[in-house]
C-alpha cells in the first residue's frame, strides 16, 4: 500500500531552490540537484556528508509511462538509501516501497539508477513530479549526477529519450569525521511514517510542493 510520506519529505521540500518557471517551448523536462541538510545547492563537500538527490519532471504534453534514469560519475561518488526516497506527484507524497519500488537499479542502464515516475501514473499537460533521495558522499573528486528523461510508450521496442540535466560538484578530503567531530550522525530508515507531524506541516508550507521549474 503506498503510504504517506514521512517527515523526510517535508524537509526536503523546502531544498527545491532550483524551481522556477518552465519554457513554453519545452514539451517536457527534468532537473537534478544535489543540495545539503539545509537544502542549498552543494559546491563543495566531503566524504561522508550526508546530501540529498532532488530532481523535477514537468510537462506540457502527455507522457506515457515516463522515467528518470539517474546515473552518478564516477559511480562510486553517492551511495543512495534508497529505502527513504520520496516521490511528490502533483502536490501528492510517495514513500519509496522496497516491494514495489518507484527508485530502484536499472537493469537496462547497469550503474544507473530508476526514478519511475510512471509508477503513479502517466503524465498530463501541466503534472510536475518531485524526487528527492539521502545520500552519502562516498568519494573525492568531481561528482556528476544526470538524469534523463525518457518515455516508453507500449507500441515502441525502446525507450525515447526526452530530455537530460546535469549537475556537478566537488567532494574533498576532511581533516577530521564530518559533519562536525564527535557529532557523526549514521543515516537510517524511518520504519514509521510521522503522519500527525508531517500534516501539520503540510499544513503550514501550503503548496511549496507545486513550485514550478526555472
Amino acid at each position: 500500500m503506498r503510504k504517506l510520506a514521512t517527515m523526510f519529505v517535508i524537509l526536503v521540500s523546502f531544498g527545491l531552490l532550483f524551481a522556477g518557471a518552465v519554457s513554453a517551448q519545452e514539451p517536457a523536462s527534468v532537473e537534478v540537484a544535489v543540495t545539503d541538510e539545509n537544502g542549498e545547492p552543494v559546491d563543495v563537500t566531503c566524504v561522508g556528508d550526508e546530501v540529498v538527490l532532488e530532481a523535477n519532471a514537468t510537462s506540457e504534453t502527455i507522457l506515457p509511462d515516463p522515467a528518470v534514469i539517474i546515473t552518478v560519475d564516477p559511480e562510486t561518488g553517492l551511495a543512495f538509501d534508497d529505502a527513504n526516497a520520496v516521490m511528490i506527484f502533483n502536490g501528492i507524497p510517495y514513500v519509496n516501497d522496497p516491494k514495489d519500488p518507484f527508485f530502484y537499479p536499472s537493469e537496462m542502464f547497469p550503474g544507473s539508477w530508476v526514478w519511475w515516475v510512471g509508477w503513479v501514473d502517466d503524465m498530463d499537460p501541466n503534472d510536475f513530479a518531485q524526487l528527492f533521495v539521502p545520500a552519502l558522499v562516498t568519494d573525492t573528486g568531481e561528482i556528476t549526477v544526470t538524469g534523463d528523461l525518457y518515455i516508453w510508450p507500449e507500441q515502441m521496442l525502446e525507450p525515447i529519450l526526452i530530455d537530460t540535466d546535469s549537475y556537478t560538484f566537488l567532494s574533498v578530503p576532511c581533516p577530521c569525521p564530518h559533519p562536525p567531530c564527535g557529532a557523526t550522525v549514521p543515516m537510517q530508515a524511518t520504519g514509521s511514517p510521522l503522519a500527525m507531524a508531517a500534516l501539520g506541516l503540510l499544513s503550514i508550507i501550503g503548496g511549496a510542493v507545486y513550485g514550478k521549474l526555472r
